[in-house]
């Protein structure tokens, strides 16, 4: 197997987490086990990617696996006391969800951890149903179940789609975001659930419903902000060959959407002194400075016109997610320090994974030497 820019991106992120959690077991050196971890990741990879074996294999391994996954995740999540981890984006998000049901300002809950949530609405929402099921942490249970179903639906190749679940599961980043029961890579996987069922509408050819795909693609926007970078390569090529009317309804829409979804977060607050003090985006910003993320969300409306398939979709949304995270970590290196950012948290790592459910699906189609994916033509006719 070559070792492609997207497979070293793989080993990098994952070897972050494998650095900073080992080396807080005193049994192990952390940087002879990273160093072992890559090793063993890339023979391993190396050899599913030499090896065929029938295509029942496959299928019942890619059934057995979600199967088994899905209720591991739900054990886990019931295990595991949330109040006991020193990371609070679960309780964040429950606190902001509690708010809201509440009526209150959900920007001024605090957590277990004495923070604050940094979600924007539509992430808020996507939480209540989890909420009312006792477990916000079902969120990582039913976002794996949706990954899964858009690999069985992307993807006509069994072997395809139990590598993608193979190169999920044995992602250390993903592993530590089950068991904190973080949001985030739940967040993206939404998102690209979103894109790959829109993109093949678009191969297709079939006509899409404008109020409908404004209304969705702004709300996975009011997740996180950083959305819109996959999110433009999408849809900006297309939304430029709407009609004039249809790209009014599109813009009527989408406003709507925001006014709609502010109005009901943000109508509770006290005063604007609050609000200025108690947001989600200055809460965002600490991160992963607004300013980055607002300039490197020009440069995918340029690139959208080179999307063509389905691989170049993945491989430009991963890449154009991973400019503004990486300037946001040298950055904090060059202030913190390497061993600041990293063992001390100086830089959150987490938000590597943002871009993390693009690079799996991609390196599932690169990684197979016929991954078969469907409809591997874009934009190839009008709506």
């Amino acid at each position: 197997m070559k070792l492609k820019f997207s497979f070293l991106t793989y080993l990098f992120v994952n070897s972050l987490f494998v650095l900073k959690y080992t080396s807080r077991l005193p049994i192990f050196n952390e940087y002879l086990f990273t160093c072992l971890y890559i090793l063993f990741t890339f023979l391993f990879f190396n050899l599913i990617n030499k090896i065929s074996l029938k295509d029942t294999f496959y299928k019942y391994s890619f059934l057995i696996i979600t199967v088994f996954f899905f209720l591991f995740s739900i054990y886990l999540n019931n295990k595991i006391n949330g109040n006991l981890l020193n990371v609070d984006r679960w309780s964040a998000m429950e606190a902001g969800v509690q708010a809201l049901l509440n009526n209150e300002y959900p920007y001024s809950a605090i957590d277990h951890m004495g923070g604050r949530t940094s979600n924007l609405p539509t992430l808020i929402f996507i939480g209540i149903p989890f909420y009312l099921l006792g477990n916000i942490g079902f969120l990582q249970s039913f976002s794996f179940l949706l990954f899964a179903f858009t690999m069985f639906y992307c993807l006509e190749n069994y072997k395809a789609r139990f590598v993608s679940l193979v190169i999920l599961i044995f992602s250390p980043c993903y592993l530590w975001e089950i068991y904190v029961k973080s949001d985030i890579m739940s967040n993206f996987i939404i998102v690209l659930a979103f894109m790959i069922f829109i993109y093949h509408k678009f191969s297709e050819n079939k006509r899409i419903n404008t109020i409908g795909l404004s209304f969705l693609s702004t709300s996975l926007i009011l997740t996180r902000l950083i959305a819109i970078i996959p999110l433009t390569l999408l849809l900006f090529e297309r939304f430029c060959k709407f009609s004039f009317k249809r790209k009014i309804k599109f813009i009527v829409v989408g406003l709507l959407t925001i006014l709609i979804f502010s109005f009901i977060c943000f109508h509770n607050v006290e005063s604007l002194e609050n609000f200025k003090k108690q947001n989600p985006f200055e809460l965002q910003d600490r991160q992963l400075p607004t300013i980055i993320s607002l300039i490197t969300i020009l440069i995918p409306i340029f690139f959208s016109k080179l999307i063509k398939d389905l691989k170049s979709l993945l491989k430009n949304s991963y890449i154009f997610l991973l400019i503004p995270i990486s300037m946001a970590f040298a950055l904090r290196i060059a202030y913190k320090g390497f061993y600041s950012s990293i063992f001390n948290s100086s830089f959150d790592i987490s938000y590597f994974n943002i871009m993390m459910p693009f690079l799996i699906t991609y390196l599932t189609l690169d990684f197979l030497k016929k991954p078969n994916p469907k409809n591997a033509v874009y934009f190839n006719s009008h709506i």
